[in-house]
């Protein structure tokens, strides 16, 4: 039996943006707001049709108020606010229909932290982000019942080995865009189609581990596991390419390392709930917004939690070749 085409195109379009929501993950840094090093690249579910170019951008805002200790709320109150502002810039390329490259690079306008004193006082950390490069691999794809498995492996380049500083103090390990440390990614998807209602099913599982950096940190090994429900909008009082996408999230990490030794108030685990909305220009541009709304959070020890995070994605696929 042939392929269906109408099945490949929905994949090929509306696929991304609900991709999207897997990539801008929040890594636990220590005692901060979990706005380290949002997670992009490698996270494209299903790979790319050859001679493909994809792009995709995204912009995203997150901010942590309060101070949990384990997993209740901690009168502790050193840091007033922290918060972020990321830019990244993604692409994909089909190298052939079973393989995909894909590379990420990313910029922190601004990574800050407010602290609690009198008058308050903020120390803000900005740059580029790691590098990532990773091959995805298509290893099963069933047209007829609309089910699709990948998987990918790749690194992660620090852009930068030394630590940076702001008036002359090095910076918090929370506020380096980069921890200067090389690391490796190993993720999975998984697709499922139901093209009479317009609802898809997508499982992602995601690892992260770093070796130490020139000072001899060493950030926790981090998984991040995901299932998203996707309904397509097909209503006649509604114009236009719409899609609604909801998204349940776990992320672990393990406690941080300095040195060899464990690192007080460092790592733990979190919940996410995130809704998003998605829509199609001209059947070439996906525009997307999503909110993370943390639902659960217990840590190791005392630190500020994550709270309301914003993001704004655009992206498009380009044929390049034949």
């Amino acid at each position: 039996m042939k392929p269906d085409r109408s099945s490949l195109s929905w994949n090929k379009y509306h696929i991304i943006p609900l991709i999207l929501a897997s990539l801008i993950i929040q890594d636990l840094n220590g005692q901060c707001l979990s706005s380290a090093n949002p997670v992009g690249g490698a996270e494209n579910l299903l790979v790319l049709e050859k001679g493909s170019l994809r792009m995709i951008s995204f912009y995203k805002y997150a901010q942590g108020t309060r101070y949990y200790e384990t997993d209740h709320l901690s009168d502790f109150d050193m840091i007033s606010k922290a918060y972020y502002n990321y830019l990244s810039l993604l692409a994909g390329y089909g190298l052939s229909n079973r393989i995909t490259l894909e590379s990420e690079a990313g910029f922190f306008f601004n990574k800050s932290q407010i602290y609690n004193v009198d008058p308050p006082s903020t120390l803000t950390g900005r740059g580029f982000s790691n590098i990532s490069l990773t091959g995805k691999f298509n290893l099963y794809r069933n047209n007829v019942k609309r089910s699709y498995y990948s998987a990918g492996i790749g690194i992660k380049m620090p852009t930068s080995r030394k630590s940076r500083t702001a008036n002359n103090v090095e910076l918090p390990v929370e506020l380096q865009p980069t921890l200067g440390s090389f690391g490796f990614i190993v993720n999975s998807s998984w697709v499922k189609e139901f093209s009479e209602t317009g609802i898809r099913i997508f499982i992602t599982n995601r690892m992260e581990a770093h070796f130490p950096n020139p000072d001899e940190y060493t950030l926790g090994t981090a998984f991040f596991n995901a299932v998203f429900v996707s309904k397509h909008i097909m209503l006649p009082r509604i114009r236009g390419d719409w899609t609604t996408i909801l998204q349940v999230r776990n992320e672990i990490r393990t406690p941080d390392k300095i040195s060899g030794d464990i690192k007080e108030s460092s790592g733990g685990y979190l919940f996410f709930v995130t809704p998003q909305i998605n829509h199609m220009v001209k059947e070439k541009w996906n525009l997307s917004v999503m909110a993370d709304l943390p639902v659960y959070q217990h840590f190791r020890g005392t630190q500020l939690g994550a709270g309301l995070g914003i993001t704004c994605i655009i992206s498009r696929t380009f044929k390049i070749r034949p």
